[in-house]
């Protein structure tokens, strides 16, 4: 299975973000039990898992759980947020966060918040982007209490693959009240 973007739709698409420090203040749609089971960081691919939205709700913003890796100094550029459509073939929106939200260090809830709430499909998928390599990345948590069934590797224009730990990413959508 191949994304169907282009360039121009995913720049049109992108959305800014708010920066807030994490907390767990709205409705949220996550699996598993928080218990953090192991981390990766993903190099030329990335963390994807699926969702499905109550009705009448607007996502308002994203939780990941992870550190940042690679130089001291914070890369001075931003990571991509996908939210795709069910079945993989299209961007519905991006949106972008800087890399200075991630700490090097311990693995911590980081909160990106939308300024304005986003619709997406009532089935979907978020698929992020840390463009990551050697000198630097994101290593991104994940939780196998749930066997994995939501979770996959891959990113637009590149086929979605099964993860290799059996687990969901500790990647959490945040809703509005």
């Amino acid at each position: 299975m191949r994304f169907q973007t282009t360039a121009r739709r995913a720049v049109a698409c992108i959305g800014f973000v708010t920066l807030l420090g994490a907390s767990a203040d709205s409705p949220t749609l996550k699996y598993g039990d928080s218990q953090v089971d192991g981390k990766k960081s993903l190099g030329g691919s990335g963390e994807m898992i699926r969702f499905t939205l109550p009705a009448n709700s607007k996502v308002i913003g994203t939780r990941i759980h992870g550190s940042r890796y690679g130089a001291p100094e914070t890369p001075n550029e931003s990571f991509l947020i996908y939210f795709l459509n069910q079945d993989l073939s299209e961007v519905v929106r991006t949106e972008m966060a800087p890399y200075s939200m991630f700490e090097r260090g311990g693995e911590k809830w980081v909160e990106v918040k939308f300024q304005r709430g986003i619709e997406v499909p009532k089935e979907f998928w978020v698929a992020l982007d840390f463009r990551a390599g050697p000198r630097k990345g994101v290593y991104v948590s994940y939780d196998t209490s749930t066997g994995g069934k939501n979770s996959r590797v891959g990113l637009p224009g590149i086929e979605a693959k099964e993860t290799d730990f059996a687990g969901d990413w500790m990647i959490e959508v945040l809703l509005a009240d």
